[in-house]
């Protein structure tokens, strides 16, 4: 069975599930999606994601688990909400709207017959002087499972 679509297939889960994220005020948690690594973001909180690690291991003669990573950051502009409200709610919110977005609308459990497991790990919530502007970044580590048949 062809593995060639399960690329294609996760980032455009990944990315639905982004549009889907919205926070408890019932606005969308992301306002821009970046499927590469961007450098001018227009809109906040923005999401930039893209494949970051891919591992092969042969399980049996026909079976092979195969290990899609991905890194997910959320960005926020601080140009116009101090530090501390973006650390106490603006990230916390936005954050948590995605990992609710994850649970509630991952929906490949397997993609071409090939079953798909997804685990969640968050990184370091980040400071940065962009372009003249401070960005606050959250990090997310998306591991993507597919165990495939070489038959």
């Amino acid at each position: 069975m062809s593995t060639q679509n399960i690329m294609p297939a996760l980032i455009s889960e990944i990315e639905t599930i982004l549009n889907a994220a919205v926070k408890n005020d019932g606005n969308k948690a992301i306002k821009e999606i970046f499927k590469y690594p961007a450098t001018t973001i227009e809109k906040y909180p923005a999401a930039i994601f893209y494949p970051s690690e891919f591992e092969n291991g042969f399980e049996t003669n026909e079976e092979n688990m195969k290990t899609y990573g991905f890194r997910l950051f959320l960005v926020i502009a601080a140009s116009r909400k101090n530090l501390s409200d973006i650390f106490d709610n603006i990230m916390p919110e936005t954050v948590d709207a995605v990992l609710q977005s994850l649970d509630d609308n991952w929906s490949l459990s397997n993609i071409n017959g090939h079953r798909v497991w997804l685990k969640v790990d968050t990184g370091a919530w980040t400071v940065s002087d962009e372009q003249g502007s401070i960005e606050v970044t959250a990090e997310i580590n998306l591991s993507i499972k597919t165990l495939t048949s070489n038959n």
